[in-house]
C-alpha cells in the first residue's frame, strides 16, 4: 500500500505534544500510566480512566484475532494495540476538539466521557468473535456499553455511580454513542469524520506499514475543524486512506480468513462456549478455552499453507457455489467535492460511504493433519 501521508511538523505542533508523544512527530500509540494522569485534568474523566471496567481494555486486543497475527510496524516485539489505548487516544482527540472550539468544562466533562466511554463495552477479541457472540446470545458491545454506563450489569457499576456524581447524564452519553444526541457537536462522535475513525485508521495503518505513521490524529482533528483548502486536501487524503484500510487490511483475504475462521470454530464447538464469555479479558478468556488459543495461535501458519482463494462472482448463491464461500462486507468511500462545508457538522455532506458485500472462498483449512503440524509449533 503507497504511503499516503507525508506530513510535516512545525515547532509548535512538536512542543505541544511533547509530554505524550517524546518522539513527536511520530505518534506512538501506547500510552504509559504517568502520561495519562498529565494529560486529563478533568476529574470525571481521571477517575473513569482508574475504573475497573476501563482497566479491563487493556487486555481486549483492538482488531481482535488479527492482533495475535499482525504485528505493528512488522515487529513482532512491538506491544499489540488495544481497546484501552485507542480509547485514550479518542479521548486525547475530544480534549484538543474542546481547547479548539472553546468549549464549557460541562461539555468536556461530556464529550470526554462518551469518548472514554464508547468502546467500554467490546468483549474479548473485539469484532472477530463479536458476531457469534450476538448470533447465540444476543450480545454485542453496543449493548454491554450502555449496560455499564447505566450501571445494569455487575462488571462495574461504578461508572454510572461517577458519571451521576460529576453532573453528566448518563442517558445523554449514551445518546452521543448512539448517534441519537441534539447536541450541537454531537458529530464529532458520529460524523463520517469522526474521533473515533480518525484515531482508530491511523492506528490500523501501523499494521500496513513497515514505517511509523505520519497521519497524526491531531492533526487530522485541526483540519477538520480549520476546513481550508489545505485542510480539506488533508481530509480527503485520510477518506481514501480509510478505504485503502478497509479494502486491503481488515477486509482483505488474510484478515477476513483469520476473524472468518475463528468464528468458525465457535461455531462448531458451541457448547464450549458461554454468554458470560463476554465479559472476560482476552488472558481469560485463554485461559478458560485452551483449545481455542491453540487454534488462534496455529491460524497464520495454515492460512499461508492452505492460502485463501479467489474471490466468487457476487450474483451467484454461495449454498450454490462453494461450501467456503461466505459473505465479505464492502465499504465504497466517496468524496462530494462541490458540497459546502463550513463546520465540522458538515463533513457528512462531504464524505459518505456505501456498504454492500461480495463472496469470498476461504480455503479449506479443516484438514485435521494440517491442523496438528501447525498447533504443534505453538505447544
Amino acid at each position: 500500500m503507497r504511503d499516503l501521508f507525508d506530513t510535516s511538523f512545525s515547532a509548535d505542533d512538536i512542543a505541544e505534544w511533547e509530554l505524550l508523544f517524546r518522539d513527536a512527530p511520530q505518534y506512538n500509540y501506547h500510552f504509559k500510566r504517568a502520561q495519562i494522569a498529565s494529560a486529563f485534568d478533568r476529574p470525571l474523566h481521571k477517575k473513569l480512566i482508574a475504573s475497573h471496567a476501563f482497566e479491563r481494555l487493556r487486555e481486549i486486543s483492538f482488531l481482535g484475532a488479527i492482533d495475535y497475527l499482525f504485528h505493528p510496524n512488522g515487529r513482532p516485539a512491538n506491544i499489540r494495540h488495544s481497546r484501552y489505548d485507542h480509547t485514550i487516544g479518542v479521548a486525547l482527540l475530544s480534549q484538543q476538539y474542546c481547547r479548539l472550539m472553546g468549549l464549557s468544562d460541562a461539555d468536556r466533562d461530556l464529550l470526554g466521557a462518551a469518548a472514554l466511554l464508547h468502546d467500554i463495552g467490546h468483549g474479548p477479541f473485539s469484532h472477530t468473535l463479536e458476531p457469534e457472540f450476538a448470533r447465540r446470545f444476543d450480545l454485542n458491545h453496543h449493548q454491554l456499553t450502555e449496560k455499564i454506563i447505566t450501571g445494569e450489569v455487575e462488571l462495574d457499576l461504578s461508572v454510572n455511580h461517577l458519571l451521576v456524581k460529576h453532573g453528566v447524564d448518563p442517558a445523554e452519553v449514551i445518546a452521543l454513542l448512539s448517534k441519537k444526541s441534539t447536541h450541537p457537536h454531537a458529530s464529532l462522535l458520529s460524523g463520517p469524520v469522526n474521533i473515533d475513525t480518525l484515531e482508530g485508521i491511523s492506528r490500523t495503518k501501523t499494521y500496513v506499514h513497515s514505517h511509523y505513521v505520519h497521519c497524526h490524529p491531531r492533526l487530522l482533528l485541526e483540519a477538520a475543524v480549520k476546513l481550508d483548502d489545505e485542510s480539506l486536501k488533508r481530509l480527503d487524503k485520510f477518506w481514501q486512506l480509510k478505504e485503502d484500510i478497509y479494502r486491503n487490511f481488515i477486509f482483505g483475504p488474510m484478515c477476513f480468513a483469520t476473524d472468518h475462521l475463528c468464528r468458525e470454530f465457535v461455531v462448531k464447538n458451541a457448547p464450549d462456549f458461554a454468554a458470560n464469555d463476554f465479559l472476560l479479558t482476552e488472558k481469560a478468556f485463554l485461559l478458560r478455552h485452551p483449545t481455542f488459543k491453540k487454534f488462534l495461535f496455529s491460524l497464520k501458519s495454515r492460512i499461508e499453507l492452505d492460502g485463501v482463494a479467489e474471490v466468487i462472482d457476487p450474483k451467484i448463491s454461495a449454498a450454490l457455489m462453494d461450501p467456503h464461500a461466505t459473505k465479505v462486507p464492502k465499504r465504497e468511500f466517496h468524496i462530494n467535492a462541490d458540497a459546502d462545508v463550513k463546520s465540522f457538522a458538515d463533513l457528512g455532506n462531504r464524505y459518505y460511504e456505501e456498504k454492500n458485500s461480495f463472496l469470498r472462498r476461504v480455503g479449506n483449512l479443516t484438514d485435521l493433519a494440517q491442523q496438528a503440524a501447525a498447533a504443534s509449533l505453538f505447544d
